[in-house]
């Protein structure tokens, strides 16, 4: 199972592909949304965000992705080699999707199994999501032998 840990968004412009492979995924993924913070201040934003998400990794197992834009850059095939590895030890993938602002990373970093990056480009956090779904709808392929990876 997949976890997909997000502060919620508006993700209009991508909605339908969004949808369409959430929809594909349904059996495989577990959407966890948190809500984002009402403050003004970016950094109070960034700090009270950053204890939401380390009270919530805490709490939950798994082998932890954070997508981060430092992270490790990975091809889908290692992505996949990456999971199935893994799938061997944690019953759960969790994948961390953050907002605007950032996360503290000092105070999650023991709590993070791996930083991902796509790209270090900047991207808005709804097409990273789609970007997301869209790798794990790959994986998925890929272990199945369709013909929708090559």
């Amino acid at each position: 199972m997949y976890k997909l840990i997000l502060f919620f968004f508006f993700y209009k412009y991508f909605e339908g592909a969004i949808k369409e492979y959430e929809k594909r995924l349904s059996k495989e993924i577990e959407i966890i949304k948190l809500k984002p913070s009402k403050r003004k201040n970016q950094w109070e934003i960034i700090e009270e965000e950053t204890d939401v998400l380390k009270e919530k990794l805490e709490k939950i197992k798994g082998y932890k992705i954070l997508l981060y834009i430092d992270g490790k850059i990975l091809s889908t095939h290692e992505l996949h080699h990456l999971v199935e590895k893994n799938k061997q030890h944690f019953w759960d993938i969790i994948f961390i999707i953050w907002w605007a602002y950032g996360v503290n990373i000092e105070k999650i970093s023991h709590l993070v199994d791996l930083k991902l990056s796509f790209s270090p480009m900047t991207f808005p956090h709804s097409l990273a999501y789609l970007m997301l779904l869209e790798q794990i709808y790959r994986i998925e392929m890929i272990k199945k032998w369709t013909g929708y990876h090559h």
